[in-house]
């Protein structure tokens, strides 16, 4: 077990708060990686990938070795989409995200979006609906990790159980994604 340094996640992301979208994004994606790359087994492959057609970006690609003390659930690549944004993303957003991964032919994928999503989790309405339809009909899973949740990582053992706990919310169909 690694510490996370949770007020070294608040700080970057506060820093990226006085800046403009792209250095807010920027800071998120600095987080989010260098926080999962705590984990045992767990790496970077690229940052902001933009694919031959030049038509999508992967803001972060992750390898898993499937470490027994890391993410030995998940597959071994890992996209992960990153929205600091006021607003929680919405399920157009989440359209667009899920296509990139049927795309990449993967079958689980991370949004880490600062404000969650939009809609009602218990009613399963707005981008929750659109996270449900797309695990019902294909199977596809997303992990939806927020702002406060991040910053309230203590060590790589509270990520490995949040993982775990929203990929199986993901697949009983829980309330919370």
């Amino acid at each position: 077990m690694a510490m996370i340094d949770h007020m070294d996640i608040a700080a970057r992301l506060a820093a990226g708060d006085a800046g403009n979208t792209a250095i807010k994004g920027e800071a998120l994606e600095t987080v989010v990686a260098s926080t999962f790359c705590r984990l045992d087994g767990v790496g970077l492959i690229k940052r902001n990938i933009v694919d031959n057609a030049g038509s999508l970006e992967i803001d972060i690609l992750l390898y898993n070795l499937r470490h027994p003390a890391g993410l030995p659930f998940l597959p071994n690549h890992l996209i992960v989409e990153c929205k600091n944004w006021q607003a929680p993303v919405n399920a157009a957003t989440l359209t667009v995200f899920t296509g990139k991964l049927h795309k990449f032919r993967v079958d689980v994928g991370i949004l880490v979006a600062a404000n969650g999503i939009t809609g009602d989790a218990n009613d399963r309405t707005a981008a929750h609906a659109h996270l449900r339809s797309v695990f019902d009909r294909d199977g596809l899973k997303v992990i939806v990790i927020t702002r406060g949740e991040l910053e309230g990582l203590r060590d790589t053992d509270d990520l490995s159980v949040l993982m775990r706990d929203k990929y199986g919310d993901c697949i009983m169909g829980a309330d919370q994604f």
